[in-house]
């Protein structure tokens, strides 16, 4: 496909979607030079791969919906708070997680320190680690 063929389709699109086209034909130029198994592999993965995603996302649309219709009919505190869960899970499905989430789980999982048992080891044992982290220290 020619750049001029590309201008022709994309003339009357919103940039977005611009911009997505030019990365699709860019990105199949650059595969067109593969042999047809590895051209298929990839269209296979990608297929699969998008799949799932619209599954996932369709499955929390229908999710969100019924959540809304259960708020409508909520009585108690508990149930808004499920409300709200179930529409921060259904928002992170579709939207993805937001930077400072991310960020937050990194956090949260660097700072765990994992606990030793050291209730199994000798007096023997226990001075030598011990000098191991004074010198590590």
């Amino acid at each position: 496909v020619s750049h001029v063929a590309v201008h022709k389709i994309v003339k009357g699109l919103t940039p977005k979607f611009k911009e997505k086209i030019n990365a699709e034909v860019a990105f199949k130029a650059e595969l067109a030079d593969e042999n047809l198994q590895q051209i298929n592999s990839v269209n296979e993965v990608i297929s699969e791969a998008t799949k799932h995603l619209i599954f996932f996302q369709n499955a929390a649309l229908t999710n969100q919906k019924r959540a809304n219709e259960m708020l409508k009919t909520a009585k108690t505190i508990s149930d808004i708070e499920a409300h709200s869960r179930i529409t921060a899970r259904n928002k992170e499905t579709i939207l993805g997680k937001e930077p400072q989430t991310i960020i937050n789980n990194n956090n949260t999982q660097q700072n765990q320190k994992p606990e030793l048992d050291l209730s199994g080891l000798s007096n023997d044992e226990l001075e030598t680690l011990d000098a191991i982290l004074s010198k590590a220290n």
